[in-house]
C-alpha cells in the first residue's frame, strides 16, 4: 500500500506541475509581428507527463483486473482480442521484435494518454483539471483494466473534433481505427449525425433531472428483464465481442445490483456533484459558448444516464455506453476551471464558488488516498512493479 501511494503520489504530482506549465503557456502565443500563432503540441511539458505515464504504467504488474489476463496472452504468444486487427497487429510487431513486456504495456499507455492530451490540445488551460480527476476519478482504472476499448475510446475522444468542424470522412477515418482496437468502438459513428449541427439536446433544467431520476427507475425494472433476456443478450455480446463475459454477467446480475445501488458516501457524493453540474449547465455553456462544449456536454449526459441506467456488472450490454463514461471526468475538469476562473471574478457568487472549488479537491484527494488504503492485495489497483514478480517467462 506505501509503495502504491507512493508511486501514485509522485506520478500525480509531476505530470500536474507539466500541466500547470503547460496551461500557462496557452495554446498560442504572439509572433514578432503581433499574430497569434497556435502553439505546437510537441514540448517538455507536454513529452514529459506522457512519457512519465507510460513508462510507470509499462512497468506495472496487476493493476487492473484484465491485466494479467493480456499479460499472459503477450508472453504466451497468443492474441486474446476478439479478432481486432490493429491490437492483433501490435501484439504481432512485439513479438517479432521481441519486445520486453514493460515496453508494449508502456506504448499501448502511451498511445491512450497520447490521444488523450492531444484531444484538448486547444484548451490547455483544462489539462491540469484533466491530470487531476484522471487519477482522483479513477478514469486511469478502466484503461489498465479495459485496455482495448480505452484504446478506442481515447482516439475516438480526439476525432470529436472532426465532428465539429463537419469533417465526416477524417471523423469516419479515426472512428474506424477505434475499431480496428475494439470493434465495440463501431456504434459511434452513428453519432455524426446528431451532433453535427452543434444543436443544444439538453437546454431544460428540469427535463434533465427527470431524466436522471428516469434512469435510476429504470434501472430497477432491468433484473427480471434481462435475465428473461439471457438469449438474445448472448447473440448480441457474441456480436460485440464479448460472449465470454455474458454467462457471467447474467450470473453476478445482483452482485453488479447491489454495487450500483449501494449507499456509499462516494457514490452519493458523484450523483449530487453531476446533479449540481446540470444545475449550473446554462452557466457553463453561456461561459464556455462553443460548439465543442455542447456537444462534450451532451455526451456527458447520455454517459450519466446510462451510467445509473444499467447495472455495474452487467459489461456484455453496458460495453458500447462505456465511451461515454469518460465524459464524467472531462466534465468535471470543465466544471472545477469554470469554478476557479469566477471564485474571485463573480462578486455575487465568488465566495460560494471559491469554497466548492477547493472542497471539491479536497475530496476528491481524501477519496482518491482512502481507495488505496481501504484497498487489499486483490483489489487489482495498488501498484507493483514487475521486477517484484516472478512468473513464467516474466524477469522477477
Amino acid at each position: 500500500m506505501v509503495q502504491s501511494v507512493v508511486v501514485y503520489s509522485f506520478l500525480i504530482a509531476i505530470m500536474l506541475l507539466c500541466a500547470v506549465y503547460a496551461a500557462k503557456k496557452g495554446s498560442v502565443y504572439p509572433t514578432s509581428s503581433g499574430v497569434l500563432k497556435e502553439r505546437g503540441f510537441w514540448s517538455f511539458e507536454t513529452l514529459v507527463p506522457l512519457l512519465l505515464f507510460s513508462i510507470v504504467f509499462g512497468m506495472r504488474y496487476d493493476v487492473g483486473k484484465d491485466h494479467l489476463g493480456y499479460l499472459e496472452g503477450y508472453l504466451g504468444g497468443v492474441h486474446i482480442s476478439k479478432g481486432e486487427p490493429l491490437f492483433d497487429l501490435f501484439s504481432n510487431i512485439g513479438w517479432g521484435l521481441n519486445m520486453h513486456v514493460t515496453v508494449y504495456f508502456g506504448v499501448l499507455a502511451f498511445i491512450q494518454v497520447f490521444f488523450f492530451f492531444y484531444a484538448f490540445k486547444d484548451e490547455r488551460y483544462l489539462y491540469p483539471f484533466l491530470v487531476f480527476f484522471l487519477f482522483t476519478n479513477v478514469e486511469w482504472n478502466f484503461w489498465m483494466n479495459g485496455i482495448r476499448q480505452a484504446l478506442a475510446m481515447c482516439i475516438w475522444l480526439f476525432s470529436i473534433k472532426y465532428i465539429e468542424e463537419k469533417k465526416f470522412w477524417r471523423y469516419l477515418f479515426w472512428c474506424s481505427i477505434a475499431v480496428l482496437f475494439h470493434r465495440s468502438a463501431a456504434v459511434l459513428i452513428v453519432l455524426y449525425p446528431i451532433l453535427r449541427n452543434g444543436k443544444d439536446y439538453f437546454k431544460n433544467i428540469p427535463f434533465q433531472l427527470i431524466l436522471l431520476v428516469s434512469a435510476f427507475a429504470a434501472k430497477t425494472l432491468f433484473s427480471d428483464i434481462l435475465l428473461r433476456l439471457e438469449p438474445v443478450i448472448a447473440s448480441y455480446a457474441n456480436i460485440i465481442g464479448d460472449g465470454a463475459y455474458s454467462g457471467y454477467d447474467l450470473e453476478r446480475l445482483e452482485d453488479s445490483f447491489v454495487e450500483s445501488d449501494g449507499t456509499g458516501l462516494v457514490y452519493i457524493f458523484r450523483i449530487v456533484l453531476n446533479i449540481i453540474i446540470i444545475l449550473y449547465s446554462i452557466k457553463l455553456k453561456l461561459f464556455y459558448n462553443s460548439k465543442r462544449f455542447i456537444v462534450i456536454y451532451f455526451l456527458f449526459i447520455i454517459g450519466a444516464l446510462t451510467h445509473y441506467m444499467f447495472p455495474v456488472g452487467l459489461i456484455s450490454i453496458t460495453r458500447p455506453f462505456r465511451y461515454f463514461y469518460v465524459f464524467q471526468t472531462i466534465m468535471f475538469a470543465y466544471f472545477l476551471y469554470y469554478l476557479y476562473r469566477t471564485k474571485l471574478k463573480n462578486i455575487i457568487h465568488g465566495q460560494s464558488h471559491a469554497l466548492m472549488y477547493y472542497g471539491l479537491i479536497i475530496v476528491f484527494i481524501v477519496v482518491f488516498y482512502m481507495s488505496q488504503i481501504t484497498a487489499d492485495e486483490n483489489s487489482h489497483i495498488w501498484y507493483q512493479f514487475f521486477f517484484n514478480q516472478s512468473i513464467h517467462g516474466y524477469p522477477g
